[in-house]
């Protein structure tokens, strides 16, 4: 891994910081298969857009709206 990289919580990130999807760390079935259908996997490049009122994220040229509870069980590498 790059010196330059650390993982943190997408809920962690700050507005307009990016990074690499690393894991998806959840025993949520329901959350895992809907990040999954949202394209959200492990090497995904990811933007955290905005914090609130809830956690809006760009992946390629799709903004996702998620609550703290799903953006918390994403781990990015941030670039």
């Amino acid at each position: 891994m790059n010196k330059s990289t650390h993982l943190i919580k997408l809920s962690d990130m700050n507005n307009q910081q990016e990074g690499i999807v690393s894991e998806l760390v959840t025993n949520n079935g329901s959350i895992l298969r809907k990040l999954m259908s949202m394209g959200i996997l492990p090497g995904t490049r990811i933007k955290l857009i905005q914090k609130s009122p809830s956690y809006v994220f760009q992946v390629g040229y799709t903004q996702v709206a998620v609550d703290r509870e799903i953006a918390s069980v994403i781990f990015v590498n941030v670039l």
